[in-house]
């Protein structure tokens, strides 16, 4: 019975987990380019149940085996496009094509598709936390209000080619989310061979928010079940060692 607890508790344990993961994604239906993060439970390893009996008191039965809770497992990001959104904006940029901008951090290089940037006194593109956008010679820039981004990523100013957007394809199952849209990757990266770039547009969150809401309903109607089922399992508990121990 004390197992049951448990079990309960990490069935509880693992909606508080999902339901962080479906807040995050609801926070972040407005940042450009964020990708919906997946979670899926996984049970805890079996135990395998025999019982005594036979001829023998030394013989055994296999009965079964028996979960012993779940937990949560972070299985991603959605990694579909979301919809594309005119800005007539200059410095916004949006991929059309799988990849990553790559930006420069304190931390190193990182990666996003949110590509609502800005341009500093210096004319360096800027992502809305100042990291450098990154091209093929190093940060974008300087630059005069008027450049222009081909669909290929070349940087035009003034009828010169400045640079070229780095692009670089990652798996899905590699990218660590930092912060609101930025990645690391755990894996080599890959530059991209094709990629496509859109000017004066940004791609917006691909977040189904009415999704997130019926996925958070039931994350805590799951988390009710256990709650009651840990209320009847302390009952009978109370009731085991008041009332069954007087006899």
């Amino acid at each position: 019975m004390i197992r049951g607890l448990y079990a309960s508790a990490s069935g509880m344990l693992a909606a508080e987990a999902q339901s962080e993961i479906i807040g995050d994604n609801v926070a972040n239906t407005k940042t450009p380019g964020y990708k919906e993060e997946l979670a899926s439970n996984s049970s805890f390893p079996s135990m395998f149940i025999e019982r005594l009996g036979g001829s023998q008191a030394s013989e055994v039965a296999p009965i079964g085996g028996m979960g012993t809770g779940v937990g949560v497992v972070r299985a991603g990001l959605f990694n579909i496009q979301g919809s594309l959104q005119s800005t007539d904006q200059k410095t916004d940029l949006a991929l059309t094509s799988p990849g990553y901008f790559v930006v420069q951090t304190a931390g190193g290089e990182r990666y996003t598709r949110n590509g609502h940037f800005h341009l500093d006194s210096n004319g360096t593109l800027l992502t809305s936390d100042g990291n450098a956008l990154l091209g093929q010679r190093g940060p974008i820039g300087p630059l005069s209000s008027e450049f222009t981004v081909k669909e290929d990523g070349t940087v035009m100013d003034n009828g010169q080619v400045v640079d070229r957007l780095r692009v670089v394809e990652i798996p899905a199952d590699a990218l660590t989310r930092e912060g609101q849209s930025l990645y690391n990757s755990s894996q080599p990266v890959q530059v991209s061979a094709d990629p496509k770039i859109l000017q004066g547009s940004v791609e917006a969150s691909n977040v189904d928010l009415s999704g997130q809401m019926i996925r958070m309903m039931t994350v805590m109607k799951a988390y009710e079940a256990n709650q009651k089922v840990i209320q009847t399992q302390d009952d009978m508990l109370g009731k085991a060692v008041n009332d069954v121990g007087k006899i």
